[in-house]
């Protein structure tokens, strides 16, 4: 008999359902930065991230998100007459909804925020864009989705931007739901309903191969978040990421591919840092060492952010190399108020908080306030990571 138990016990950890392979709560937060959050209290959290004389904003949550996403060119800078674009705001709004719940502990905006993604799921919304991604080792890009930036000024139609703005928005999702829902009034079968409405995009997350900055790190957050929803060992995958990223944020404080990118080049680095600093949270909290000059020439890069930023014309040697872009002439299009910026924002609040006295965090802090859009959510991860790291820095 106490030969059977052992067997039966020796099967359920392997299988994985005691967690054994989860190595952390969250793929993106260290346990012992949620901890110290949850300690906080909720007048602390709420002022710090911003959510002083917040309301919701149902009327944009309930415009829904599209069936579908159709339009985009390769520069993406046609936005404005893309079809079902409107996803993006919805999506914003819901995640800033969601963090407040979360904070604030209301329950009632939570049913309705859980009952939203559900209505979403029910209706299978973006279900009809076009699939551009496989999830397969070759030929991950479906062929006719292929030739991107066949017009040098960015002008072509991209289906391709339509998938990945659309998987953005879906694992976005994803990761709210993990973190906020999913143990949610446990037995309610809407949860039947969203999981049943997730899976088939899961099919179209291109696997985590050669590493690049953009697309979520060349798509290993997403691999890495689905390996861990699934408790699935996913600790080689943390390890290829670091290692990748290590080669891309470079020893002069440049980002390879993204302080390249001409009259966006402060835009891209911005977003290369946004996904570095992320990275060394994952690492944190998969307890895996950085390498040796990670965190060196990250803090140098963040550097090169505040010098760009408070003088454009110092980015025109990188800029001029005019990867996939326009020419700068010493003007960067860049938001020039740090508290609008949403997209890749964490970053912004997590140097605050890992470190305080380094000159970019002291320069940050001054320019940045608790109306910070980047506190409430992130446009490409949806969880409120800023809010987190922003008021732990502040505590």
């Amino acid at each position: 008999m106490k030969k059977l138990l052992a067997i039966i016990v020796l099967g359920f950890l392997l299988s994985g359902n005691a967690n054994a392979k989860q190595l952390s709560k969250s793929p993106f937060i260290p346990d012992n930065i949620q901890d110290e959050f949850n300690k906080l209290s909720t007048e602390h959290k709420i002022n710090f991230c911003g959510f002083e004389n917040y309301k919701p904003r149902k009327s944009i949550i309930n415009k829904d998100l599209a069936i579908r996403i159709l339009g985009y060119n390769s520069r993406m800078d046609n936005w404005k007459i893309v079809e079902g674009v409107h996803s993006r705001d919805v999506f914003k709004e819901y995640a800033d909804a969601v963090t407040y719940a979360s904070v604030s502990e209301n329950d009632r905006i939570k049913e309705f925020l859980f009952d939203k993604l559900y209505m979403w799921a029910k209706n299978k919304a973006l279900t009809k864009t076009k699939q551009c991604y496989r999830n397969i080792p070759k030929n991950s890009v479906v062929k006719d989705c292929e030739g991107e930036w066949s017009d040098p000024e960015g002008q072509d139609l991209a289906p391709i931007k339509d998938a990945t703005v659309t998987l953005e928005i879906i694992m976005g999702l994803n990761y709210i739901y993990n973190l906020n829902f999913v143990n949610y009034k446990i037995e309610d079968p809407r949860h039947k309903t969203i999981s049943k409405w997730f899976k088939p995009f899961y099919k179209q997350i291109k696997p985590a191969n050669k590493f690049y900055m953009g697309n979520s790190a060349g798509w290993y957050f997403p691999n890495i978040a689905l390996r861990h929803s699934d408790n699935k060992n996913y600790s080689g995958l943390v390890k290829k990421l670091i290692k990748g990223a290590d080669k891309w944020v470079l020893d002069d404080g440049s980002i390879r591919d993204r302080t390249t990118r001409g009259n966006r080049a402060l835009w891209y680095h911005h977003t290369g840092l946004g996904e570095a600093f992320v990275i060394l949270e994952i690492a944190k909290a998969a307890n895996i060492q950085l390498p040796k000059n990670y965190e060196k020439n990250l803090l140098k890069a963040a550097e090169l952010f505040q010098d760009y930023f408070v003088d454009n014309f110092k980015i025109e040697p990188w800029a001029t190399k005019g990867h996939n872009s326009q020419a700068s002439n010493g003007e960067q299009k860049f938001n020039k108020n740090l508290d609008g910026i949403s997209f890749n924002g964490p970053w912004l609040h997590i140097i605050q908080y890992r470190y305080p006295n380094h000159r970019t965090s002291k320069f940050l802090k001054s320019k940045m306030t608790n109306r910070a859009r980047s506190l409430k959510s992130d446009e490409v991860m949806g969880i409120g990571v800023g809010c987190i790291y922003n008021a732990l820095a502040n505590k």
